[in-house]
């Protein structure tokens, strides 16, 4: 029997913006299988990270499905809220 092969899109951050690869892979993989058997210049998975399939996190144990769009989450330099408010105060002393 023929094992079928899957197209699976990655998205992920590299110097402040976002990148994204295609790759077919077999199916029945795991993102964790997946992220092994992949390399991507200058991406490299660490505990710093999350995932998720358009929109909704996933974990590392999650099966990849057929046009899967996996999508690299990691933590967010400055607090939104804060770097509003700083951002407001600054426009205001000028």
């Amino acid at each position: 029997m023929k094992i079928k092969k899957i197209k699976i899109e990655i998205f992920f951050p590299i110097n402040k913006s976002i990148t994204s690869r295609s790759r077919i892979v077999s199916e029945g993989i795991t993102l964790k299988e997946f992220l092994d058997a992949i390399e991507l210049e200058g991406f490299t998975p660490d505990d710093g990270v999350s995932y998720g399939v358009f929109g909704k996190q996933i974990g590392l144990d999650y099966t990849l499905k057929e046009f899967d769009r996996v999508e690299v989450y990691h933590n967010a330099s400055a607090d939104p809220k804060k770097s509003r408010i700083l951002r407001l105060k600054k426009s205001h002393k000028s």
